[in-house]
């Protein structure tokens, strides 16, 4: 009789050990939440609004060249390529590796192509 006893209670504290939540279950519950709210806002397309003074092409062209961690810097680079169509094609061929976050065009055109929270990948050496 002691030893169905000893077997119920170790058969207890195991039921009630299994069942509790690990000790950050609400708080990684939390988490999983948030981080799937920024996952969504990094699908969204960028964009740059149209107006007086900046002139937004009709439409999105993403880049495929980066990375998930956040830039450190800004770099301003000119691009010896004849047009924006040109640097944009360069721009979104994974073989190419390059990227960047805008390309201004000769004519005022802005083109955002990457979340500003995503690394571009740099082309060259940069200072």
């Amino acid at each position: 009789m002691r030893y169905l006893t000893y077997f119920a209670c170790i058969a207890i504290c195991m039921v009630v050990t299994a069942c509790n939540r690990p000790p950050y279950h609400s708080t990684n519950k939390i988490y999983r939440q948030q981080a799937g709210t920024y996952a969504a806002r990094l699908k969204e397309k960028p964009g740059v609004t149209a107006n007086d003074t900046i002139k937004a092409p009709e439409d999105f062209v993403g880049t495929t060249n980066f990375t998930m961690r956040k830039p450190n810097f800004v770099v301003i680079h000119h691009t010896a390529q004849e047009s924006a169509e040109k640097t944009l094609k360069t721009f979104t061929l994974q073989r190419t590796e390059v990227s960047a976050h805008y390309l201004i065009g000769r004519d005022g055109t802005v083109y955002h192509m990457l979340n500003d929270y995503l690394r571009a990948h740099h082309a060259g050496l940069g200072k």
